[in-house]
């Protein structure tokens, strides 16, 4: 049975897809993920796994590399048809739902949804100044296709209308300890929150730096107490120079050590003249870094938010983008963490974030979240909702 899988062409959102399609192949099914055609394989989602997925280039209209496209294809979605043809089953990410169903209906295929993001909180002022908007004339008859409260993409109505119409599944990747109101967007038949799609590799992976060995780096954790986790890498790098020295001043106040992430052209000369105290790495396999640290300090990927609360550990998020803002604002939704944006980080304020963090009745909430995350396994129960909805597991090749 062969099944493709549809991500948004962005490397994080990717990854998800990589680890589910990974275990389909495990389970017996023909399954590979759709990627644009000069990208990179997804590596399975998984800290620093490297698991590269059987890929099926997709190629958009007027790209005439490698042969792919057909004479025609295309109406906005390229060569997609060609590559997914004879597939049973199409999964999809949400922003992709407009090319999939025109796909889903050419080769008849099932289509089944997947949203990688929870429903966020917006700021009550967003609330109020969103309130009045429906009472004014139709140009901003946007705004009353949201719910009150609550921000993109799950409360767009014209999507909901849509996914109900064609009475099309959801899976939400991601774990209900982010949803303020689970019932609401889990309880419905076929729209199953799953937990986070990541491999069972997870946790395996090797800390990876330039400047000490693995055994080095194990044994730097192991000599002293928990330190701090600063994250910064993939900002430009005058921002992640700003950053680094600011968690620098931060760490002094604090005495105590911290484990820096960032490019290592960001770190340039600072990689040789940091002190004892700070590690300096440029990548990290987060669940067997983030539970031996004492606080984290992240950009506000999906990822690193999941890790830091399956770690039972108080998180910082310091986003920049909008997604990254999203994760930020719904791990302070949490109680397990806060969020301070990017642009406001500065030695004061981060020593102030950094103290709250430090708060008792937040560290308890992270490790009851934690217990809680722990015991999800997200593919395991996507995999079995897939199977349900075929209805033809029997034909799976154990």
């Amino acid at each position: 049975m062969k099944i493709t899988l549809l991500p948004y062409d962005d490397p994080e959102a990717g990854k998800p897809f990589a680890a589910l399609a990974s275990a389909l192949q495990a389970g017996g099914y023909e399954a590979g993920v759709v990627v644009p055609a000069g990208s990179i394989p997804y590596p399975a989602h998984s800290g620093t796994g490297r698991a590269l997925m059987p890929r099926r280039v997709w190629k958009l209209p007027g790209l005439k590399k490698d042969g792919l496209e057909k004479e025609g294809a295309g109406d906005g979605y390229g060569n997609l048809p060609e590559v997914c043809a004879e597939s049973d089953l199409i999964i999809t990410d949400l922003r992709m739902l407009e090319s999939a169903l025109a796909v889903s209906d050419e080769l008849n295929s099932k289509l089944i949804a997947v949203v990688l993001t929870p429903p966020c909180p917006v700021s009550r002022s967003a609330a109020v100044v969103s309130a009045a908007l429906k009472k004014l004339p139709f140009f901003y008859g946007a705004v009353r296709k949201r719910e009150a409260g609550y921000a993109w993409p799950l409360t767009c109505k014209a999507v909901q209308d849509k996914l109900i119409l064609r009475d099309i599944p959801v899976l939400h990747a991601y774990s209900a300890c982010f949803l303020k109101r689970p019932g609401e967007w889990g309880g419905a038949a076929g729209r199953i929150v799953t937990g986070e799609w990541i491999t069972t590799m997870a946790g395996t992976g090797d800390f990876i730096c330039s400047s000490k060995s693995c055994e080095d780096t194990e044994q730097w954790l192991n000599e002293g107490e928990a330190p701090l986790y600063f994250g910064f890498s993939g900002l430009p790098l005058q921002a992640q120079a700003h950053c680094i020295e600011t968690a620098l001043d931060a760490v002094r106040e604090f005495s105590c050590r911290a484990v820096i992430e960032a490019d290592w052209e960001a770190l340039g000369r600072l990689r040789h003249e940091l002190p004892g105290y700070a590690l300096p790495i440029e990548e990290a396999d987060y669940d067997r870094l983030f539970p031996r640290c004492r606080s984290i300090v992240h950009r506000g990927s999906a990822a690193a938010a999941h890790a830091s609360l399956r770690a039972g550990i108080p998180a910082l998020v310091c986003p920049a983008a909008a997604e990254e803002k999203v994760w930020g604002r719904l791990t302070a939704t949490t109680g397990a963490g806060s969020c301070l944006p990017l642009n406001k980080v500065a030695q004061k304020k981060l020593t102030q974030a950094l103290k709250v963090l430090e708060h008792k009745r937040m560290k308890n909430k992270a490790a009851e979240l934690g217990i809680g995350l722990r015991r999800e396994n997200g593919i395991e129960t996507a995999i079995s909702f897939i199977d349900r909805y075929l209805s033809w597991t029997q034909y799976r090749k154990f």
